[in-house]
């Protein structure tokens, strides 16, 4: 019997058409070939057209594009940094890009799209089509716009090339935007389905048109804003936003950037985000959090953020204290050193704290330690003059395992120290 099911299976092979040198692909429905394209880097997929007449057209139907400087340059025998090259890889990334948005055949359709343009210290997208005629169409899903370039003067430049349809995308779930320049955003901004929002080096007009943006995106689960900075922004301009749904937020900002100068002013900005769960805010002129109570779904805050102070930092400590990760900064902390005794919120869930410390009085790790009962990791960032202090407070901890591990286990390496006890 299995003699037989063996040379029925041979003889099914030797029949014509079904052999091992039979091309199954090409047999595949254009929709399923153009959706099987849609999956490889752009590059990639155009390159399928010298196949045959029939594949020259299947890229120009694909539903994403995936448009990257780095993957479109050729190997160079001159030097990488040399300016001849850097003209050269600019020409040609501009002319694959014209040549890719001018062939396709159906750019409404497009569900992600994917643009990063690398080019060292060289203005970027002079005059491509994407910046002159792009339009998204509503299909789309998700869009990361990357324009990394410096001018000669090492200062790095944002370029207007997002369309005004970003702004009316009710499909659109991602965006990531970075060295980008959005402008002045108007009020019929609305993106009623996006949930990641990541702004790297973007430039926008005002505060108000920040606020317009984050306020329509009323179901933001994540939101990155990193070196974000506003063209025209006055004095007492500030950011007000409620994002009930808003689970990760991270902020950051910074002068210097990558050896460039990224100087730009940001407004303070205050959001209301019961549902947080991950919070980073590191150099930050001013972070408000709307509401006295602490936020429930907290697990970790990093916060270094300035805090005008004393009553808001304990404000502020009273708002994240339900966090099991703790990192805070020695400019946040620096009100408490004002006062003789510090009165902190009781951290319930704490295990993990790591503090950058300066110049502070012992009653201050005495009361923190006192209100962390469950601490298990005590990490010193940026240590300086605190052992006296801290045996003093670790004398009169009441946690047992953190006491030990505190009077056991003190090490200062490379300018930090710890106690830990994991």
């Amino acid at each position: 019997m299995a003699t037989e099911e063996n040379s029925s299976k041979i003889a099914r092979r030797a029949e014509p058409g079904i052999g091992d040198d039979e091309d199954r692909l090409s047999s595949l429905p254009d929709q399923v070939l153009s959706h099987i394209l849609s999956l490889l880097e752009t590059k990639y997929a155009v390159a399928t057209a010298v196949l045959s007449r029939r594949w020259e057209e299947l890229w120009t139907r694909v539903s994403i594009l995936d448009l990257d400087s780095r993957l479109v340059y050729e190997e160079e025998e001159l030097e990488p940094d040399s300016e001849a090259v850097l003209e050269r890889r600019e020409s040609e990334f501009c002319r694959f890009v014209d040549k890719v948005l001018g062939q396709h055949k159906n750019l409404d359709s497009l569900t992600r799209f994917r643009f990063h343009f690398s080019n060292g210290h060289r203005k970027v997208i002079s005059e491509t089509r994407f910046k002159r005629e792009f339009v998204f169409g509503p299909p789309m899903e998700e869009i990361d716009v990357m324009i990394r370039g410096k001018s000669k003067f090492g200062i790095h430049l944002c370029i207007r090339c997002i369309p005004e349809s970003f702004y009316t995308l009710r499909n659109l779930k991602v965006a990531k935007l970075s060295g980008v320049m959005l402008g002045a955003v108007n009020q019929t901004a609305f993106l009623p389905s996006v949930k990641i929002l990541r702004l790297y080096r973007v430039e926008m007009k005002d505060s108000e048109s920040l606020d317009r943006l984050l306020c329509g995106c009323p179901v933001l689960e994540t939101l990155h804003l990193k070196n974000c900075r506003l063209s025209d922004m006055n004095e007492g301009d500030r950011v007000e936003v409620s994002l009930p749904l808003l689970k990760n937020l991270k902020i950051s900002h910074y002068a210097i950037w990558d050896g460039a100068i990224w100087d730009g002013p940001m407004c303070p900005i205050v959001i209301e985000a019961p549902n947080l769960e991950d919070l980073y805010v590191d150099n930050f002129a001013e972070l408000q959090l709307n509401g006295t109570n602490p936020l429930p779904c907290l697990h970790s805050a990093h916060v270094d953020v300035q805090v005008k102070s004393y009553s808001a930092v304990i404000q502020l400590l009273s708002q994240i204290s339900n966090a099991k990760k703790l990192n805070l900064s020695r400019v946040t902390l620096s009100p408490l050193s004002a006062v003789d005794y510090v009165q902190l919120p009781v951290f319930p869930n704490l295990t993990h704290l790591t503090v950058e410390i300066g110049e502070f009085q012992g009653s201050i790790w005495h009361s923190l330690l006192k209100s962390a009962s469950k601490l298990q990791s005590l990490v010193f960032d940026k240590v300086i003059s605190v052992f006296i202090c801290l045996v003093s407070s670790f004398e009169n901890c009441s946690n047992e395992s953190l006491r030990e591990a505190g009077e056991n286990q003190w090490s200062r390496e490379n300018e930090v120290g710890g106690f830990r006890n994991c």
